[in-house]
């Protein structure tokens, strides 16, 4: 229940970062999907996003599960995903639900950490096909035989295949967890800790809810070990192989870094305490940009960083209508008035942009009655820290890991934007392009869309990937489209 409901006073276990499951939902012909909430039917949970999809592009020219949430009965014809081998077409009948359930079961098992099956039955299948004659098809198996390979030659520690084992340390306010599963290096997960390890187990694997391996391993024995073995039905102790040792080995050297970039981090907030003069420790700074095209669809981000690190959960954006040209000083406003009349300021305020940006900021906030002297800005052409009143500009060393932090902010606070801009554009662009074509539909954009991810891909697709999609008319109508001038 703690867990689940996170009280306000408790202070266990806190989540660094959320982390990613995988799920297979859907029923007859499940499909994969990234999740980032445990369920009965997830797996996981991994390091991160980037590595779960590493993993699931290298199982699905395998499997070729469905990517695909689409309603099946009312789909006629595969799509694209089909024709470049990495979906098996489910939706027309081209496999079996049996047949298809074996490669769910084969993409669970990698996904708990049993590779050694998958590369077994890929040789078998390589040998397989080069005994036919097949050599395209053993080439196209080869080379995801290469990628497993490379991808587990870069793991940290090299592994029998038969170990599962989890191996936790506790210090200094953070948890950090490995979890080792048929040999393979899943997931190494941080956790903001105030406690032992008695509390530990306590925490993530009674309260969580985690699945508890044959094995978990501590770096040093402590008072009630033997029991709480019994208690979880595993065995906890310290290490005894070389392979353990090792593991324990990789656990220490990824906690020092995290700890020593923590330490870094507090040094840096103290330190932008007094180069700012700010009233306490900036230990949440939030930060805003404004994005548009010569004033259309003029957006704006606020991105928050607490203890010098994304908090992704805190982070939001606006859409600021009524701007037929740029006006930079006014979208600050404007957003400035939105985001803190309903929410406290932060223990820092970092615009994107010079003196103008921040006096508009400043301006906002006056008229609110908020207080404003824990408002600068950061000039691009140089890393120029603005001030509001009468201070000079602040020039810092690009090294300076105060500046570090600043710059950190900023840049993330014009990527929300201008990713938020380009989507919206993107969707003006949908409407605006593949609108306009005779006979293109809304099922048939769906299906463009969902098969190409954008316009540009199907401007520039051949005439035969489009007529796979949405047939012969409709394809000629599209090129012919594209290629006339207007």
């Amino acid at each position: 229940m703690i867990y689940t409901f996170k009280p306000h006073y408790n202070v266990l276990l806190k989540d660094a970062r959320v982390y990613p499951y995988v799920e297979f939902a859907g029923k007859d012909f499940p499909y994969m999907k990234i999740t980032h909430k445990k369920s009965k039917d997830s797996i996981g949970p991994f390091t991160s996003v980037s590595f779960l999809r590493e993993l699931m592009n290298i199982i699905q020219p395998i499997v070729q599960l469905r990517t695909c949430q689409t309603d099946l009965s009312k789909v006629k014809k595969p799509c694209f995903e089909y024709h470049i081998k990495r979906c098996s077409a489910p939706c027309v009948g081209l496999i079996t639900k049996e047949e298809y359930a074996e490669r769910v079961k084969m993409a669970k098992k990698f996904f708990k950490g049993d590779v050694k099956f998958l590369k077994k039955w890929l040789r078998s299948k390589i040998e397989s096909y080069a005994q036919k004659q097949m050599f395209e098809s053993a080439q196209a198996l080869k080379s995801v035989y290469d990628r497993l390979n490379d991808f587990l030659a870069n793991q940290s520690v090299d592994l029998p295949p038969s170990v599962d084992v989890d191996a936790f340390e506790v210090r200094n306010g953070t948890a950090l967890l490995l979890k080792v599963r048929k040999g393979m290096l899943l997931a190494k997960l941080e956790y903001e800790f105030e406690g032992n390890y008695t509390d530990f187990l306590e925490n993530y694997y009674l309260g969580n809810g985690q699945n508890i391996p044959k094995t978990i391993l501590v770096f040093q024995e402590f008072r009630g070990m033997k029991s709480w073995s019994k208690t979880m039905n595993t065995e906890i102790r310290t290490p005894r192989k070389a392979y353990e040792h090792a593991i324990l080995s990789t656990l220490e050297k990824n906690l020092k870094e995290i700890l020593n970039s923590k330490s870094k981090k507090i040094a840096a907030l103290k330190r932008l305490k007094e180069l700012l003069n700010l009233d306490k420790i900036p230990v949440l700074i939030e930060g805003i940009d404004i994005s548009h095209t010569s004033g259309s669809l003029t957006v704006a981000s606020v991105v928050s960083f607490l203890n010098g690190l994304p908090k992704k959960s805190s982070y939001r954006k606006y859409w600021l209508s009524n701007f037929s040209h740029p006006d930079d000083f006014e979208a600050m406003r404007q957003v400035v008035k939105r985001r803190y009349t309903k929410h406290p300021l932060p223990d820092l305020l970092l615009i994107d942009g010079g003196k103008g940006q921040v006096n508009a900021v400043i301006q906002a906030l006056k008229l609110f009655g908020k207080d404003t002297k824990n408002v600068v800005g950061l000039a691009k052409e140089d890393e120029r820290v603005v001030f509001p009143d009468e201070r000079k500009d602040l020039h810092l060393a690009l090294d300076d890991e105060g500046l570090k932090i600043l710059i950190a902010v900023r840049d993330e606070s014009h990527r929300f934007a201008t990713s938020y801009h380009y989507l919206l554009r993107d969707k003006k662009m949908v409407h605006s392009s593949l609108d306009s074509i005779r006979g293109i539909g809304p099922k048939k954009k769906k299906a463009l869309l969902q098969a190409f991810k954008s316009v540009k891909r199907v401007k520039n697709a051949s005439l035969d990937e489009l007529k796979s999609i949405v047939g012969e008319k409709s394809a000629l109508r599209i090129k012919e489209y594209f290629q006339s001038p207007r």
